[in-house]
């Protein structure tokens, strides 16, 4: 497997060359396509300026953008929180966060997609949007508590890594002692205290039961797996069978350009052309 060095190596002799242009880092292969699509609509000369590159995981975006600050890079916000992003952008001044939880919260807004369908497709159901926001939208409760459990009880394993856990104890010797082990632990049972983790869990279910739907979409959902959990099999019912590839391309290339965008375009000095 080749080296972080190795890969970086590989992007500027293959991609940047003598070209001089600059790059923009992304995790996979499904964010170049979108990002690709999403740049050709809003700036059809951007890549006179600019190759898109895949860093292959979040973590390697950061790492090599710390390494090269004149690349940028772009990440899903997904578990990280809004602490750990100030920190990770205080640290990267070349890194943007996407606002939204990631890249198929896009996909996932019924109201968005309805304004990507085209006329024929929404002729395709018989109730129009009202009965497609229903489709899409009938489990909302279970994939409610789904995001109030994944925000709310992943954080802790943050917390505890803070703490020294497990780390603090699986070292070399010399090993703490009793009182300092007996400290550590009473630390992260407090950190794991089944009631107050329950409590924090309904506070944030409920908050969330009371959000606009499509702030749930925006925010909240997991969307990497509501869209091809609920939408896409939704989509497959009422339009027809379709691979689930082709079709978040072709939502991609119908749905409007996200204005929430804006700070990527402004760090690719590319939002004068709007």
């Amino acid at each position: 497997m080749s080296t972080l060095e190795d890969r970086i190596e590989k992007i500027k002799t293959q991609f940047i060359g003598r070209t001089g242009l600059r790059v923009l880092l992304v995790e996979g292969s499904d964010d170049v396509d979108a990002y690709r699509i999403f740049l050709g609509r809003k700036f059809p000369e951007w890549e006179k300026s600019w190759i898109l590159v895949s860093a292959g995981s979040k973590a390697d975006v950061v790492k090599m953008i710390t390494r090269e600050t004149g690349w940028l890079g772009l990440v899903d916000r997904d578990e990280w929180t809004e602490a750990e992003m100030t920190e990770k952008k205080a640290e990267c001044p070349n890194l943007t966060v996407l606002p939204r939880f990631c890249l198929e919260s896009y996909l996932i807004d019924p109201a968005e997609l309805w304004a990507a369908f085209p006329e024929k497709q929404r002729a395709k159901i018989a109730g129009g949007q009202a009965q497609f926001s229903s489709e899409v939208l009938a489990d909302l409760a279970q994939w409610v508590r789904h995001a109030a459990l994944w925000h709310g009880v992943r954080p802790l394993w943050h917390q505890l890594r803070r703490m020294g856990f497990p780390d603090s104890i699986s070292g070399n010797p010399p090993m703490p002692d009793d009182a300092t082990l007996r400290e550590m632990f009473i630390k992260w049972h407090v950190t794991l205290d089944a009631d107050a983790v329950l409590a924090s869990v309904h506070a944030l279910e409920a908050k969330l039961g009371a959000e606009d739907v499509s702030k749930l979409c925006a925010q909240w959902l997991h969307a990497k797996r509501f869209y091809p959990q609920v939408v896409h099999q939704t989509l497959n019912r009422l339009l027809g069978q379709k691979p689930a590839k082709d079709r978040r391309l072709a939502i991609l290339r119908t749905r409007t350009v996200p204005d929430d965008l804006l700070p990527l375009w402004q760090a690719m000095k590319l939002a004068a052309a709007t």
